[in-house]
């Protein structure tokens, strides 16, 4: 009996041994973005990014650090190393120079362009029609291919955040702000807009992008994002991302 529940002692320490070497904490970084990742009065964070991040790296026996930045130094930060994944980032061609995008995204999100109440203009999906326009950018923001290919031709007038970008708007010192419909409708909520006041959405769409999780290349993350890729896949045949996104009220993939 002695035996026995030696045995039973030394293979129960084993287990706790192996777990706790194999299991590690990952920092996840973002920037404040409606309804993805927010930081909440409580201090708490919250969204369909980081509630994601959360279940699928506890579930794989891992403990998550959750911090967000402004868009610019995140990406930094995990391009060098001092993170180890981004949370959402739309995938380009430069960004997958330095990071390892999720197998799947988690989201679909369009970008339309805003403009100044009274504004005539119009949007047809020609973007030689921007030219001559300045545009107001946040710092780091990527807005799909075909935005990316305009930009040698485009006045783009960058601020760090949209709350600013909307603000020069507002006082004419840019003519145009591209940025994804929750985002302005955040920005004006925080602004204090009047309905009279709210910059107009252009149809049609300018951009049909996609969420990703990003992981650092500096930090060989391979197997954990292997993991990641397994579970969110999981997630999504069975139904719990729709649920996710359901809940916030994003639309569904």
């Amino acid at each position: 009996m002695i035996k026995t529940m030696k045995t039973i002692c030394l293979v129960c320490l084993i287990l706790m041994f192996s777990v706790s070497a194999y299991a590690e904490t990952y920092l996840f970084v973002g920037s404040s973005y409606s309804l993805l990742s927010e930081k909440g009065e409580d201090g708490e964070f919250r969204g369909i990014a980081v509630d994601l991040a959360k279940t699928i790296t506890e579930t794989l026996g891992h403990t998550i650090k959750i911090e967000l930045y402004p868009w610019k130094r995140a990406q930094n930060m995990v391009k060098t190393g001092n993170a180890d994944v981004l949370m959402a980032p739309f995938k380009t061609p430069e960004r997958e120079k330095w990071l390892d995008f999720s197998e799947i995204p988690f989201a679909t999100n369009y970008t339309f362009l805003f403009a100044k109440p009274g504004n005539s203009f119009v949007w047809n999906g020609d973007f030689s029609s921007l030219k001559g326009k300045k545009i107001g950018m946040s710092l780091g923001w990527a807005l799909g291919a075909e935005f990316e290919k305009a930009k040698s031709f485009l006045s783009i007038d960058y601020a760090s955040n949209i709350d600013s970008c909307f603000k020069k708007l507002l006082s004419s010192r840019v003519d145009l702000v591209p940025t994804q419909l929750q985002e302005a409708i955040a920005s004006f909520q925080r602004l204090g807009l009047s309905d009279d006041q709210m910059p107009i959405k252009i149809f049609p769409a300018m951009a049909e992008n996609h969420q990703y999780f990003g992981f650092s290349k500096q930090n060989k993350l391979s197997e954990f994002k292997t993991n990641f890729d397994r579970k969110m896949k999981q997630m999504k045949n069975s139904g719990e991302l729709s649920q996710l996104l359901a809940k916030y009220g994003w639309q569904v993939l």
